[in-house]
């Protein structure tokens, strides 16, 4: 663990001395300690590299009740998305590398969760006076660790959540209606169900469970990327996304219908359920039990949203700005832009929060689709890390002028399906129904389009696999990732250190030939 160390004046002035000093503070190391520099350094550095081998759901399952929405779908959401961790998290758990897949919004909303859990735990310290603490802002306002050293806090949040969340369940169960009510819905929620038949109900559920995972889904890569074995990020973890998943919205479902029945508000945002129980039960014995609850869930918040917003967006942006951005500038950059995107307009009511998450899928899913496809079928799980970091024209990844454009159309198309219920969120009155049914279908509609597509468009132009000049190699299933290679030739090893040699440039023939082992046609 390094320590902390306090500059001198000549370190916080050697900086701003000339343009080039500048310009060197700026940029980002190329390398980790003890490592040497995989490809070209332009597209590089520390935490871009392979990973050595030393190295919300509650709030979800009570807007589901807030719209008369069922457990079922939650159950089915999470039963699929399951299955789309384990295929997401296969190539970084392979190849130790992560993929650029940037997000901020979702650090915005965990922040202001965070925010408002926080405001729960002062209220239980100093009562009455906390509440009536004067706001200067107007009402129209709408205003460094690295991750390998950050898995203990992991571990203790895995211990205390559960604790946490029975408890908060305990006590609605306790002072509300209990489990038998758990199939109310509110007027609203009547009112939805009577004119949307019930098979959509429950897929614009299953998509709303989707855009709740969302973020874990697509940024699976920057954080299987640190897995000791492929098959830690495997089976095992599908399992393990499922089954709490499904816990803990039957958990926030059942306490808010258990406490709709008792007051006639379904409190669809956990820091409101703390809220009303104190403006019941406002003694030192509630206080104290929210007290600690609202701690934990402080925490929790705190910790998820390392995991699955601002480490994945740091990661992110070392894959946008290699020479200048590490993982903790791009942190500190997510925490800055969190703010930006004022997430307590998406947190306004339990429908925003819904709409939101239906249409992060529309832009999500179709990415997934296409990853999947690429690295499970158009490649058969063969990556050749050093051509990652190869900028050339020549290089295997570079297809037209750095873009890949089957993956582009491909992604297009899929979030075309779901534009038009976009819009109806916001103009229902300008949309057929057939519209609205396609945005209920979200994120199945959406990816299932765009992985056709990238599969029809792969089946005539074919990916190179390997790079110019190893067209004989054998086109197994991640023959990259087998035998010790993890994406690397043989010869591109010198004392098990590993390094990445110039591509060759590839000759005409060689750039337009559409072979049987996709060694050609660039994209």
């Amino acid at each position: 663990m390094g320590k902390l160390s306090i500059p001198s004046k000549a370190e916080i002035a050697a900086p701003f001395q000339s343009k080039e000093a500048f310009v060197e503070f700026l940029r980002a190391p190329e390398s980790n300690e003890g490592h040497t520099t995989v490809g070209d350094p332009r597209w590089t550095n520390k935490d871009l590299a392979p990973t050595p081998f030393s190295i919300v759901g509650w709030n979800t399952g009570s807007a589901l009740v807030t719209a008369g929405l069922s457990f079922i779908s939650a159950c089915l959401g999470s039963l699929l998305a399951a299955v789309i961790v384990v295929l997401m998290a296969r190539p970084g758990a392979r190849y130790h590398v992560g993929l650029a897949i940037v997000c901020i919004i979702w650090y915005g909303i965990q922040t202001f969760y965070a925010g408002n859990v926080l405001s729960v735990i002062l209220r239980c310290i100093f009562g009455s006076s906390w509440n009536n603490l004067d706001n200067a802002l107007p009402l129209s306002a709408n205003m460094w660790v690295h991750p390998k050293r950050i898995h203990y806090i992991f571990t203790v949040k895995g211990f205390t959540m559960p604790i946490a969340a029975l408890a908060l369940f305990g006590t609605c169960m306790s002072i509300g209606g209990g489990l038998g009510d758990i199939d109310i819905v509110s007027k609203a929620g009547e009112l939805s169900s009577s004119v949307t038949p019930l098979g959509w109900s429950i897929m614009a559920g299953v998509n709303t469970i989707f855009g709740g995972l969302s973020p874990m889904l697509v940024n699976q890569p920057d954080l299987a990327r640190y897995c000791k074995k492929p098959r830690d990020a495997g089976f095992l973890q599908g399992i393990c996304v499922f089954f709490p998943s499904v816990l803990v919205f039957f958990l926030g479902m059942a306490s808010t219908t258990s406490i709709q029945s008792k007051w006639g508000t379904a409190y669809w945002n956990v820091w409101d359920l703390f809220d009303v129980i104190l403006d019941h039960h406002f003694g030192a014995g509630p206080r104290t039990g929210i007290f600690f609850i609202a701690m934990v869930f402080f925490f929790g918040v705190f910790v998820t949203n390392i995991g699955a917003n601002s480490l994945p967006f740091g990661a992110d942006m070392t894959g946008l700005v290699p020479r200048f951005l590490t993982i903790r500038r791009g942190q500190t950059l997510c925490a800055i832009l969190g703010v930006v995107v004022q997430p307590w307009q998406l947190m306004a009511n339990a429908s925003a929060f819904l709409s939101f998450l239906g249409s992060y899928n529309i832009f999500m899913a179709p990415l997934c689709a296409v990853i999947i496809v690429d690295y499970f079928i158009a490649r058969r799980g063969n990556i050749h890390v050093p051509s990652l970091y190869d900028g050339k024209r020549s290089g295997l990844y570079w297809y037209w002028s750095g873009v890949n454009l089957v993956g582009v159309i491909a992604w297009l198309l899929g979030t075309t399906m779901g534009i038009p219920g976009l819009i109806g969120q916001y103009q229902p009155q300008i949309i057929s129904t057939a519209a609205k049914n396609m945005y209920r279908l979200g994120f199945l509609l959406t990816f299932t389009t765009a992985a056709t597509v990238y599969y029809v468009l792969r089946l005539f132009i074919k990916p190179r696999v390997f790079p110019v000049g190893r067209d004989d190699t054998s086109f197994l299933w991640e023959w990259l990732g087998k035998e010790g290679r993890e994406g690397f030739f043989e010869d591109e090893r010198v004392d098990n250190r590993l390094f990445a040699p110039a591509t060759p440039p590839a000759t005409e023939a060689e750039e337009i030939q559409l072979g049987e082992k996709a060694c050609g046609s660039k994209v």
